[in-house]
């Protein structure tokens, strides 16, 4: 059966792809991900799966368009399911995508991923197949997670510390200290509070310049 395998990213590709080929699918990768971001993030993705290639030489489509725009229209970034509507913009390009090549089936590596709603991302693929007409593969590889991440490290592939969108890099990172000046500042020693911090209403009360 020749099978669509949506590509998140090349790390969660490293043991499932080993199950699905045991299975006996012949399997083609799409890389079709406009949530990623910044844009340097984006680079590094596209260049792990690169670096993946060189080791396993499985054909991949690359969609390297930079997805800001097509993201920020698509998905209601501020309503209740903001990652149901970016499952839904990959799954959909993948099975159009499948119908159109004339694949068997397709598939999702999200699926594979101990960080996603597997039962939502579930459940659009089944929606998404009868939409489309074509079959949805459905394997739950998760149990195979750390295994993938072992994988990727001893190939010194980049594994990511955050979903995608710059929402989760918030949601990720707004509680740890990564990143944070820890040093002394010797500009601040003349404030009464040197660790005050200045949201954007303080900053324009004490502008002169907006009135």
């Amino acid at each position: 059966m020749n099978l669509l395998l949506h590509i998140c990213c090349a790390c969660c590709l490293c043991a499932p792809l080993n199950e699905l080929r045991k299975e006996g699918f012949k399997v083609t990768g799409l890389f079709y991900n406009p949530n990623i971001h910044p844009f340097l993030e984006f680079r590094k993705r596209v260049k792990a799966l690169r670096v993946f290639q060189e080791g396993d030489p499985i054909s991949v489509l690359y969609n390297e368009d930079y997805g800001l725009r097509e993201y920020l229209k698509t998905v209601d970034y501020e309503g209740k399911d903001r990652c149901g509507d970016c499952y839904a913009m990959r799954l959909k390009f993948t099975a159009s995508y499948a119908k159109e090549k004339g694949f068997d089936a397709f598939t999702s590596t999200m699926l594979f991923s101990i960080y996603q709603n597997h039962e939502q991302l579930k459940m659009l693929s089944e929606n998404i197949s009868r939409e489309y007409g074509i079959d949805f593969v459905y394997r739950d590889y998760r149990y195979l997670s750390e295994c993938s991440r072992d994988m990727a490290r001893k190939k010194m592939i980049y594994r990511q510390g955050y979903c995608g969108c710059v929402f989760s890099e918030y949601e990720r990172y707004k509680d740890t200290t990564r990143e944070l000046y820890k040093g002394n500042n010797v500009y601040d020693k003349d404030r009464k509070n040197p660790h005050e911090i200045l949201n954007t209403e303080t900053i324009l009360q004490r502008c002169d310049c907006f009135g």
